[in-house]
C-alpha cells in the first residue's frame, strides 16, 4: 500500500511529535509495504501477527529507494543511519501512521462522512459515495480497507481536488474506532446498525455499541445518524447528546423513514417525500442503506432529485446478496456472515421468492466467542420461520444451526450435515432443481464464494 506525497522527514516527525534522526530527507512516497517503493519512500513497518515490518528494513534501505524509515524499535535507527536514510521514531508505527493520516486530514477543510456498524458498511458507504459524487469529486475507502491500515491508506489519499470524503471504519476490538474517527474527523457520523459481530473479542452486544459509538469521539459537533431499530441506540444518542451532537434517526421507523418499500429480484424500491428511489441491487439491507444515503444528503443540503439519479446508477457489492444464474438461482451472500446479515438475507429470500422451494447453504459465523453456539441454533430456529425448504450446512459450530432449525420444527430430513465443504458441494448438485432458489452465506473465512462457483 502506497501513497504519493509531498513532504519531508523532519516535518513529518514534527507533526507527530516523534524524534527525527539523520538530515531532513524529502518525502515522495508513503508505504507500508516493503515490496512497494519509488523513489524517496518513507517506509513504514508494521507489526502484525505473522510478519514484523521491521525486518524489513535494511532489505528496504539497500534499494536506494527508501530516504526515511518510521520505526519504534532502536536497532531500525542503526541500520537507516548505515544507509544514509533518516529516521523517525515513534512509540508504535501503527499510531503514527495514524498520526500522519491525522495530520494530513486537518489540511483539507471538507465534509467527512464516517460509517461503521455490523452489517451493511460497504453498501451504505457505496451508496452515499454515489450520491456526494453528483457534487464532485469523493475520496471514498476502496474494498475492504477500513481497519487500523487502510483508513490512513485513505486519508492519505486526501487532495485538494476532493470535495467530500466517505470513509468506512471497521473494529474487531475496543478503541479501534475511536483512532479512526481522530483521524478521519467527521462532520457526519452514520450508524448502520449495532448486533453480534466480534464478540470474542468484544463480549456483548453492549460492549459493540460502545465501540462504535467511538465514532462520535472525532467529531467537533456535526450529525449522528443512526439506525432507529437497532441494538442499545440509546448508547450512541446518549453520548451524541452529551458531545452536543445532532441524531437523525432512519429505518422503517425514526426521522427519516419510508412511505412504502418493496424488494424484487432486480431491485430495491422505497417511496420517501413522494419521490420513488430505487437501486438496482437485490436484499432487504438495501432499504436501510438508501435510507442513509438520504439522511446524509439532507443533512449536507443535495436535493433529493439528485439522490434519486445517483442511486438509479449505484452497483452492487460483489458477494454480497448478489442474484446469479446457474444450475439455479444463487444468491451470492458468501462474502461474510454474522446473526443481524442472517436474518437479513431469510427476510430477502422470503419477500422475493416467496413461492420457490429455498435450501439455505451456511457455514460458520465467526468471532462470536463463548455464546457462538448459542447463536447459531437461534439462527438455525429463525431460518426454520423463513419459508426455507432445506438447509445444507458444513463447520465446526454450523451443525448447531441444524439443531435450532430442528427445534423449530424441521424434520431431520430437511436438514443435511456435511463434513467437508467439497462433500456439501456434490451433494448439493445432485439434490438442487433448476427452479429452486439457494442461500449462500458464511463467514470470510469459510470461502463460501467456491460453493458458487460449483453452482454456476
Amino acid at each position: 500500500m502506497i501513497v504519493q506525497f509531498e513532504t519531508s522527514s523532519g516535518t513529518i516527525a514534527r507533526a507527530i511529535g516523534a524524534k527525527h534522526y539523520g538530515a531532513d530527507m524529502a518525502v515522495k512516497y508513503i508505504t507500508t509495504d516493503s515490496r512497494l517503493l519509488d523513489d524517496k519512500s518513507l517506509f513504514v513497518p508494521i507489526a502484525g501477527q505473522k510478519f514484523d515490518g521491521h525486518d524489513f528494513i535494511e532489505e528496504v534501505c539497500k534499494t536506494g529507494k527508501c530516504s526515511s524509515v518510521l520505526t519504534h524499535k532502536h536497532n531500525g535507527v542503526a541500520i537507516a543511519d548505515r544507509y544514509g536514510v533518516s529516521a523517525i521514531v515513534c512509540d508504535d508505527t501503527l499510531h503514527a501512521y495514524m498520526d500522519i493520516a491525522r495530520w494530513h486530514r486537518k489540511n483539507f477543510d471538507i465534509p467527512a462522512i464516517g460509517i461503521t456498524g455490523t452489517n451493511g458498511k460497504t453498501t451504505t458507504k457505496e451508496m452515499i459515495a454515489n450520491v456526494l459524487e453528483s457534487q464532485g469529486r469523493v475520496l471514498k475507502t476502496e474494498k475492504n480497507y477500513n481497519n487500523e491500515i487502510g483508513v490512513p491508506y485513505t486519508l492519505l489519499h486526501l487532495n485538494k481536488e476532493h470535495v467530500f470524503a466517505v470513509i468506512e471504519m471497521g473494529m474487531n476490538h475496543i478503541g479501534e474506532i475511536h483512532r479512526l474517527s481522530l483521524a478521519a474527523a467527521p462532520d457526519v457520523a452514520v450508524i448502520t446498525n449495532i448486533g453480534e459481530g466480534h464478540l470474542e473479542f468484544v463480549g456483548s452486544t453492549l460492549n459493540v455499541a460502545h465501540a462504535k459509538a467511538e465514532i462520535l469521539d472525532g467529531m467537533n459537533k456535526g450529525t449522528c445518524i443512526i439506525n432507529n431499530e437497532t441494538k442499545h441506540k440509546d448508547i450512541v444518542i446518549n453520548k451524541a447528546n452529551d458531545k452536543k451532537i445532532n441524531v437523525i434517526t432512519f429505518g422503517l421507523t425514526g426521522d427519516i423513514r419510508p412511505a412504502t418499500f418493496a424488494v424484487y429480484a432486480d431491485k430495491t424500491v422505497i417511496q420517501y417525500d413522494g419521490i420513488d428511489f430505487s437501486v438496482y441491487a437485490y436484499g432487504f439491507h438495501n432499504v436501510y442503506a438508501i435510507l442513509a444515503a438520504i439522511a446524509v444528503a439532507k443533512v449536507l443540503g443535495i436535493p433529493l432529485k439528485h439522490v434519486k439519479e445517483s442511486l438509479e446508477r449505484f452497483k452492487p457489492v460483489s458477494m454480497r446478496s448478489a442474484l446469479r444464474n446457474g444450475r439455479c438461482t444463487i444468491i451470492d451472500d458468501s462474502y461474510n456472515a454474522n446473526p443481524l446479515s442472517m436474518e437479513y438475507a431469510f427476510a430477502s429470500a422470503s419477500m422475493v421468492f416467496p413461492d420457490k422451494r429455498k435450501i439455505a447453504v451456511l457455514s460458520d459465523m465467526k468471532e462470536l466467542g463463548n455464546v457462538s453456539k448459542d447463536l447459531h441454533y437461534e439462527i438455525g430456529a429463525k431460518l426454520a420461520h423463513s419459508g426455507f425448504a432445506y438447509l445444507f450446512i458444513w463447520g465446526n459450530d454450523a451443525r448447531f444451526y441444524g439443531d435450532g432449525a430442528i427445534a423449530a420444527g424441521f424434520e431431520r430430513s430437511q436438514v443435511c450435515i456435511y463434513d467437508d465443504k467439497e462433500e456439501l458441494i456434490n451433494a448439493l448438485k445432485q439434490f438442487i432443481q433448476s427452479d429452486d432458489v439457494v442461500l449462500v452465506k458464511g463467514s470470510r473465512s469459510m470461502k463460501m464464494e467456491e460453493v458458487v462457483q460449483a453452482l454456476e
